[in-house]
């Protein structure tokens, strides 16, 4: 150690100091330096000595408490060596001795010994401390085989041990064995498993209810498999009853190793559905039908999926797929309950169009990109457990659900998922608000949605999807045929006539009558089907003498002109051209302006059915349909008044 004065004479090197000049301050005394200096240095040797006095001392009084120690028997020695002093001693053991003293004084003295660690410890507790061979050492890790198999090993030898001592004490540790308990606590620990296998269980520390745990996965106070699962369900409800903290802090890890142990064990089917399979169901359905489609198309996944295999799922399925992947419900939409089939449409052939879309402008497919690919990693059964089974697992592959399976392969687990993501997609989301906040937008609905910020080419998307299917339900709408059931009883009835009359006369049983004469009073119908064509054009020129005034032929009065149903009766008979004399009649009397009712009978076929004959004509002819519906009322195309007119004319 260097000299104080050195030190002093380095830190303040000046002449004054040299000089012994005094220096004074505010802060500081006139005492010179040098003497200041000095004082300095004789309360640091005094500090030091007192220092040295005070370890000295503390030295001496161990050794006098160490002396007194070795030569004062310990309090359980000191208890035994007045037991066997006592002339009863040979009438039972120490802990009976112990309970005798209860009796003489009133009063638990048990208890108290117990406290303190003078109960006597069981047999078998004895033994199982055997089998630590001398304690686990702490280069054991936690999860090494070496410390699982050493707790496995003193749990079967406890398997049936019970006690009933009154434990006071606490119990705090991470990864809880029982080489980490005391005597004392191993007794409290055991005699609140003896309660709990009674069907009681009381409160206690969270180490016990972790140790608790390991012995249900390791197959100790359970049957193996689906009782074993309903034990630690049930425990895990129990703990939390006595305890809310607690009970909570233990069952955020029993979620994770209640599905390990139905895993392990080859019971998946006893887990209960959690929203994880919900959520990769839904994305398996969408994948199916993305892989389906582009297959459809001449396109390959760009990454193949074994678990995405399989039929393409049905449009309610692969709506119902969209509502569940995507964080925006549409199935729930006010709109797709009102009007569930146009929303589903539009959405599917939105992801339809986003399907091919980043097929042919991304690396990845559109589900994948939204949800992750497929992945094979590692597994740890019971992570943050203390397990160990002495028997190798078999081989086997286990199906927790669609998303997620497990193998194990020479003892090795493996997890398989069929995608990455744990969590809906807000991409796919914003698409499904998009389809919904155009439709409501497209249609005046009364609940429109807020606007949300949407990629150009997903709303050009939507719309184009939104105006063929409005435009299809337009055109559907056209196209549907109106009966009017009131009718009916007429259509019949004519039809009755019509069937009469068809009959011949040997049909009906009579003779054949002869052929009446045309008289001008019978109906317009039978006349003009009895007339012959030269009749019918002196019958013509006849009523058109008899408007203009004078007589039809020298010296013959003018002959009434027959007046029938339809304004423009055409002849009944049979013409050469491609046109049936029902049709001209329909024809002409649409381009004059005729309702519609007054150009067919009733016994002519629906107003529908002659503008479809018409037009199948001349689709052949003109290459399109000439008569269009406004309705249930048929209207002349009039880009084709010139052909019509060409062909009524032939």
């Amino acid at each position: 150690m260097p000299n104080i004065d050195d030190i002093i004479e380095q830190l303040l090197g000046d002449r004054r100091l040299k000089e012994g000049a005094a220096f004074s301050s505010r802060t500081y005394s006139d005492q010179p330096l040098i003497e200041r200096g000095s004082d300095f240095k004789a309360r640091m040797e005094q500090r030091s000595a007192e220092r040295a006095r005070r370890h000295a001392n503390d030295a001496r009084v161990r050794r006098e408490r160490a002396e007194t120690s070795r030569t004062r028997p310990a309090p359980r020695e000191s208890a035994r060596q007045e037991h066997d002093a006592r002339p009863h001693a040979a009438q039972g053991s120490f802990s009976d001795w112990i309970r005798s003293l209860d009796l003489e004084l009133g009063r638990p003295i048990s208890n108290a010994l117990n406290s303190i660690g003078m109960s006597p410890t069981p047999q078998p507790i004895k033994e199982m401390r055997r089998l630590e061979n001398g304690g686990v050492p702490a280069s054991l890790a936690y999860g090494s085989s070496a410390m699982g198999n050493i707790f496995y090993q003193q749990a079967k030898l406890m398997a049936d041990y019970e006690d009933d001592y009154e434990f006071n004490g606490t119990f705090s540790q991470y990864y809880p064995t029982y080489a980490a308990m005391s005597d004392h606590q191993l007794r409290g620990y055991f005699s609140w498993r003896t309660k709990i296998r009674q069907g009681q269980v009381n409160p206690a520390p969270l180490s016990f209810a972790f140790v608790y745990v390991y012995e249900l996965l390791c197959g100790i106070g359970t049957t193996p498999g689906e009782q074993g699962l309903r034990d630690l369900r049930a425990f895990g409800q129990a703990y939390q009853e006595t305890d809310e903290r607690l009970g909570s802090q233990l069952n955020s890890y029993l979620l994770r190793w209640e599905r390990d142990y139905a895993i392990y064990h080859c019971i998946p089917q006893a887990m209960r559905a959690s929203q994880e399979d919900e959520l990769g169901s839904a994305v398996l359905t969408l994948m199916r039908a993305e892989h389906a489609q582009l297959r459809a198309a001449k396109r390959e996944p760009k990454i193949a999926n074994d678990q995405a295999r399989g039929n393409a799922p049905t449009d309610d399925q692969l709506f119902h797929a969209l509502g569940n992947a995507g964080t925006y419900h549409i199935c729930e939409s006010r709109l797709a309950k009102d009007d569930p089939e146009l929303v589903s449409a539009v959405a599917l052939d939105v992801f339809s169009e986003l399907v091919m879309h980043c097929s042919k402008r991304r690396k990845t497919d559109y589900v994948e990109g939204l949800f992750g690919y497929a992945l094979r990693t590692p597994y740890t059964m019971f992570a943050a457990a203390v397990f160990y089974d002495p028997d190798p697992h078999p081989d086997c592959t286990v199906t927790l659900n669609e998303r997620e399976s497990f193998t194990c392969k020479n003892g090795h687990w493996y997890r398989l998922l069929a995608c990455e993501a744990r969590n809906r997609s807000a991409e796919l989301g914003l698409a499904l608000h998009a389809v919904d906040y155009e439709l409501r937008k497209a249609l005046d609905y009364a609940y429109p949605l807020k606007e949300r910020k949407v990629p150009k080419y997903l709303t050009k998307m939507v719309r184009s999807a939104i105006a063929k299917r409005l435009e299809e339900r337009a055109e559907a709408e056209r196209r549907r045929i109106t009966i009017d059931l009131s009718k009916l009883s007429g259509i019949r009835a004519a039809a009755a006539v019509t069937q009469e009359a068809l009959l011949t006369d040997e049909e009906r049983g009579e003779e054949p009558a002869p052929e009446p004469t045309t008289t001008a009073a019978e109906p317009m119908q039978m006349q003009l089907a009895a007339e012959t064509p030269a009749a019918q054009d002196s019958q013509t020129q006849e009523a058109a003498a008899a408007q203009a005034g004078g007589p039809a032929g020298p010296g013959a009065p003018a002959a009434p002109v027959a007046t029938g149903t339809f304004a423009n009766p055409t002849p009944a008979t049979t013409t050469e051209g491609p046109l049936t004399p029902l049709q001209i009649r329909f024809l002409t009397g649409l381009m004059d302006g005729t309702p519609v009712h007054e150009l067919l009978s009733p016994t002519d076929p629906f107003p529908s059915v002659v503008a479809d004959s018409i037009n199948e004509t001349f689709f052949d002819l003109v290459g399109d349909a000439v008569i269009e519906f406004d309705g249930d009322t048929p209207l002349i195309v009039e880009d084709y008044l010139d052909d019509i007119r060409e062909v009524l004319q032939a």
